[in-house]
């Protein structure tokens, strides 16, 4: 513990000085008695950052994952919460070639064929 302690301290005397900016400083500024300060934002979080104002326009943003590309589309109206959001899944992307794979297939083989390719039928269904 005692080494422990020193690596620590050790640390923080090498960390460099200087101006900083603090998030917490600047979301508190904006409004004193805002909604971000409310029950719901502080303890439940379905709130997004009061720093994120989505502009007013159209985005497509594609996020490589594990299984593939997830699809986001946001659309925009200058305010903190997006007019529409929607989320094109990874499995309902990679269901798409299915009817390409299963043709002149026994109908045994579909549920191994649909394991190969990883569906989370849960997230197509939506």
């Amino acid at each position: 513990m005692r080494e422990s302690i020193k690596i620590i301290q050790q640390a923080l005397e090498g960390i460099p000085g200087g101006p900083y900016e603090n998030l917490e400083v600047r979301r508190f500024d904006r409004a004193k008695n805002s909604e971000w300060n409310a029950f719901e934002y502080k303890f439940i979080s379905k709130k997004p950052s009061p720093n994120f104002e989505l502009s007013k326009q159209e985005l497509y943003v594609r996020v490589e994952a594990p299984k593939g590309e997830l699809g986001i589309f946001l659309i925009g109206d200058n305010s903190v919460f997006p007019w529409q959001w929607k989320i094109c899944p990874l499995g309902f992307i990679n269901l798409q070639i299915l009817p390409q794979l299963v043709k002149r297939m026994k109908l045994a083989d579909i549920m191994t064929i649909l394991g190969s390719i990883d569906i989370i039928m849960g997230e197509v269904d939506r």
